[in-house]
């Protein structure tokens, strides 16, 4: 089933109410703004349709002209979503929300502690990084094969490798633990 479309041209500026969102990926957060014909990222109109692929897991969507294959799925702190062989892990807030939490937090913040799931079942096909290791964004972490294609998991941004909890070979399942990652 197709979400419906949201365009640039969505017939301007109406009185009808916006409802803004805040996603967080690693340090950055962008703003979102969806109105009933209208999407704005950071203030700037965008184009997207996404769509179900029929018998899959996987989602098919188009932006401004780009097109992209993901797979997302919720998490206790958001959603966890592959995006073109990346794994990011994202943490959506409605605007009030996010007020409340600015408001509340008086506790410096802490390294980030986090799992690298499996986005889908599949065998380990390789380990590219050890318990210990420093990774930047982009790193290679882990090589997946699943449905027949081999898939690597990289790092959305900097941080350690606190412990590897798969090996070569390995069948895994979805949501497995693959990684445990400590975030900078």
């Amino acid at each position: 089933m197709a979400a419906p479309s949201l365009s640039k041209e969505g017939g301007g500026v109406t009185s009808d109410p916006v409802i803004r969102y805040f996603a967080r990926i690693g340090a950055n957060t962008r703003k979102i703004e969806l109105g009933p014909a209208s999407l704005l990222l950071d203030g700037s109109p965008l184009e997207a349709d996404i769509t179900t692929l029929p018998g899959s897991d996987r989602q098919h969507l188009r932006m401004d002209g780009r097109s992209l294959s993901l797979f997302a799925r919720r998490t206790d702190s958001g959603w966890s979503i592959e995006l073109e062989g990346r794994l990011f892990e994202v943490v959506v807030e409605d605007e009030r929300t996010r007020h409340i939490r600015e408001l509340a937090s008086h506790v410096a913040p802490v390294e980030a502690r986090r799992d690298l799931r499996a986005p889908m079942p599949g065998l380990i096909v390789r380990v590219e990084v050890e318990a210990g290791q420093d990774i930047e964004d982009g790193d290679g972490l882990v090589v997946m094969e699943a449905m027949k294609m081999e898939n690597e998991l990289r790092a959305d941004g900097p941080g350690r490798v606190m412990s590897v909890e798969v090996k070569e070979g390995q069948a895994v399942e979805r949501d497995a633990v693959l990684l445990r990652l400590e975030q900078r």
